[in-house]
């Protein structure tokens, strides 16, 4: 970390507008969710103002070809502020239409130029304004940065169907959907596209994946592979093609207890500190009184991918929460419940080898992917 990260507070609009400037891997994996190869001939650079004294935060620049034009906006962001953007990104889209440039500039733009909106992924579980219902330029591609390791995805049509209900009477905790799989499920899937697809750039056909492919592992949810694919993409760790994207390259390096930690403490914490300690409080406590106190503590109010569908989501945490983690365990459809670990204030190794000792995942993974 730099001086000037250190001084900046990290929700902050100018901390992320330096990450995407200086840092290497987020530019490697913004450039990935435009469809190019990373390479050292690409440049992130400041903009000087351009008509009317508009002055883009970040140009993405490869050779004088301008790829992209970039609006970033900070964690702590307001209705006004987030429009505000968007009226930002319909001026870039003209000067890409009318080839309008800085002064003096000998650039170019790209025939698959894009607008970006860059922001934390944090910014979806805003309940004051729901982001899936407004406006955004033809050009654009919302890309969402997860501060706590960098990865960015793109919040595409599905993850804005996703997204698209909360308000009034349903809220977010968390930025990221997941449901009816374990996490060993979606390790199986990165582990099994790099061992047997690493190299491929034409798409996969999901179906002929999971019938041919995935159902020989014979785990928890056999049938339900298509969830583990959307939330591997909305994790940013395979892209439309189902494919690996270059964080999900890199992620594949982990190992399982690894994997299970990063997903933990950068994706579902969220969701474990609203449901755990009701479990850790009362084990035996039924799924209908759980949902009752979680829709209590936030306004009457169903939580998203927590409380909805009845008790369908609860029950899949609760999975995860035996098999994948070991926090608890329990027998099936036995609401007798056992506590083995509470993960709150654990460090990272710890929780590791809690992971190692409790989880039930491992006799899932067989040596031909990991």
């Amino acid at each position: 970390m730099n001086i000037l990260e250190e001084r900046v507070d990290k929700k902050s609009e100018k901390y992320l507008q330096n990450k995407v400037i200086n840092d290497k891997k987020l530019q490697r994996y913004i450039v990935d969710n435009i469809g190019l190869s990373y390479d050292e001939k690409i440049e992130f650079s400041k903009c000087k103002p351009y008509i009317n004294r508009i002055i883009p935060d970040v140009k993405i620049v490869k050779q004088k070809e301008i790829l992209a034009l970039v609006e970033c906006k900070g964690a702590k962001i307001n209705v006004t502020d987030y429009v505000r953007g968007i009226g930002q990104l319909y001026q870039y889209e003209k000067f890409a239409k009318e080839n309008i440039l800085e002064k003096n500039s000998k650039e170019h733009y790209s025939k698959n130029f894009y607008t970006l909106y860059i922001y934390p992924s944090e910014v979806t579980k805003n309940n004051d304004f729901n982001i899936a219902n407004f406006k955004y330029p033809d050009s654009t591609k919302i890309l969402q940065v997860n501060l706590e390791n960098f990865i960015t995805r793109e919040f595409n049509e599905t993850q804005k169907d996703k997204f698209s209900n909360t308000g009034e009477n349903l809220i977010a905790i968390s930025e990221y959907y997941f449901r009816d799989n374990r996490i060993f499920e979606l390790y199986i899937v990165i582990k099994y596209l790099k061992k047997n697809f690493s190299n491929r750039k034409e798409s996969l056909n999901r179906q002929d994946l999971e019938s041919n492919h995935l159902k020989k592992f014979n785990t928890p949810n056999n049938n339900n592979w298509r969830n583990a694919f959307i939330s591997l993409s909305g994790l940013g760790f395979i892209s439309k093609k189902n494919l690996l994207t270059e964080a999900g390259k890199d992620i594949s390096n982990y190992n399982y207890p690894q994997f299970c930690s990063l997903i933990y403490y950068s994706y579902i914490k969220p969701y474990v500190d609203e449901l755990l300690p009701i479990i850790l409080d009362k084990p035996n406590i039924s799924l209908n009184e759980v949902s009752e106190i979680i829709k209590t503590r936030n306004g009457d109010k169903d939580v998203l991918f927590l409380t909805e569908s009845g008790n369908r989501y609860l029950s899949s945490w609760l999975g995860i929460f035996r098999d994948d983690f070991g926090f608890i365990n329990y027998e099936p459809r036995n609401k007798n419940r056992t506590i083995n670990y509470d993960p709150k204030d654990m460090k990272e190794s710890e929780l590791i080898d809690n992971i190692k000792k409790y989880t039930k995942g491992t006799r899932y993974l067989a040596t031909d992917i990991t």
